[in-house]
């Protein structure tokens, strides 16, 4: 990336007609005056770093060499450097709960325990080795750079008032609140998107036959009925009384369909029923298209989430 020069804006006017261009800033730019307190702490946690380095190496070496009696070299030596990596993680969790004296003890506790516990195996295997005195110099290494880092955490460490330590908790926990509302609404949104997809596909695979034909082409038919007689009446007698006319249901309301809806037609229709308000069910929705409630469901889960879609 090239470097550009400073330019600043003038504004005149050529010939009565106004102009706007640009020239280089030539201002000079005034530099901040030396910090000794920012480099001061910045050496001081250059020394906290380079001590972490020393204390993880010599820790992994050291309980490394003592798991390597049972296991392969290269596990153990994996394996050994998890004792120094616990603290230091659980340091990194006390910096970014600096300004929170409650939810950082937590981490600073975990961090003495887990220093405790690398400080143990190092002496044990300088003890195993018959160098006690190695083992407890080696151990002291870790101490020291927890040491520096506890006093580097106490130079940047603000103790806040009560009051304020809670404002600052509250409004961390709304915004973590509606981070994990806006993240949970987005998994229901994918998750609902896929299982449209995914009932799609599988209504795809089974052909463009929709579920209303094939119940009907299964449906056995209905066998006639025979008519009973009387005693006294005699078995060629025809009654004279008709039978009563087929009945159809009237279009009592505006959502009643006298025939189906047909199978590419059903998921627009419900989708025109929700864009305009209405709640529709899945009873309703079987209802409304004449089918069974199960491929309603479906449908009306299609509708909806094509709902979704366009807002």
């Amino acid at each position: 990336m090239f470097h550009r020069p400073p330019t600043r804006t003038i504004e005149d006017t050529v010939a009565g007609v106004p102009v706007t261009y640009d020239i280089p800033d030539t201002t000079p730019t005034p530099k901040l005056p030396f910090n000794l307190d920012s480099t001061l702490r910045r050496t001081l946690f250059a020394f906290a770093l380079l001590m972490t380095a020393g204390a993880i190496i010599w820790g992994t070496v050291a309980i490394g060499g003592m798991l390597a009696i049972l296991a392969p070299s290269w596990a153990a030596y994996l394996v050994a450097g998890v004792f120094d990596a616990g603290w230091v993680a659980c340091l990194i969790a006390e910096w970014l709960l600096r300004y929170d004296s409650k939810r950082a003890a937590v981490p600073r506790k975990a961090g003495l325990a887990m220093l405790a516990v690398s400080v143990a195996a190092i002496i044990l295997h300088g003890h195993r080795d018959d160098a006690l005195l190695v083992g407890i110099v080696g151990a002291l290494v870790s101490v020291a750079a927890k040491g520096v880092w506890a006093i580097g955490m106490h130079t940047i460490r603000i103790q806040l008032d009560p009051k304020y330590e809670a404002y600052l908790r509250t409004l961390q926990q709304e915004a973590g609140t509606e981070q994990a509302l806006a993240l949970g609404e987005r998994d229901r949104l994918l998750t609902q998107d896929r299982t449209v997809k995914l009932r799609l596909a599988l209504e795809a695979r089974r052909g463009p036959q929709s579920t209303v034909d094939q119940l009907t082409d299964h449906t056995p038919d209905r066998p006639q009925s025979t008519p009973v007689h009387a005693a006294d009446q005699p078995v060629d007698h025809v009654d004279a009384t008709p039978e009563p006319a087929a009945v159809h249901a009237a279009q009592s309301g505006p959502d009643r369909t006298v025939q189906p809806v047909q199978p590419k037609d059903q998921v627009a229709e419900l989708h025109q029923r929700l864009k305009r308000g209405d709640h529709i069910t899945k009873a309703r929705a079987a209802e409304i298209l004449g089918i069974p409630e199960s491929t309603a469901y479906r449908r009306l889960t299609a509708a909806q989430a094509l709902l979704n879609q366009y807002r």
